[in-house]
């Protein structure tokens, strides 16, 4: 079952990746206008999947892997900045 804006982080060595869930339209394009916003302000450009799973809900997951960006720290720092740039407070961490 989908919630709201719940996220969680994958990591394994030289890969990290941040799934988000949503429930609405309205948290679909707040998600992807933020993922564009971190893009920009970070010049990341990390590898992005959308996923629907029914007409108001899917999945994003943004995945780092590689040297040039869990090397560097990039994809900590951009996932952090993410979850602020979404209000999500808490994720789970596999």
């Amino acid at each position: 079952m989908l919630h709201d804006k719940e996220a969680t982080v994958f990591m394994e060595e030289g890969y990290m990746r941040i799934h988000i869930e949503y429930t609405n339209p309205q948290s679909r394009s707040f998600i992807c206008d933020g993922i564009g916003e971190v893009e920009v302000e970070m010049d990341a450009h990390p590898e992005v999947i959308h996923r629907r799973v029914n007409k108001e809900g899917g999945t994003f997951s943004v995945e780092f892997s590689g040297e040039v960006y869990i090397c560097s720290r990039t994809s900590g720092e951009f996932i952090e900045k993410l979850l602020k740039k979404l209000h999500i407070d808490k994720c789970e961490y596999l």
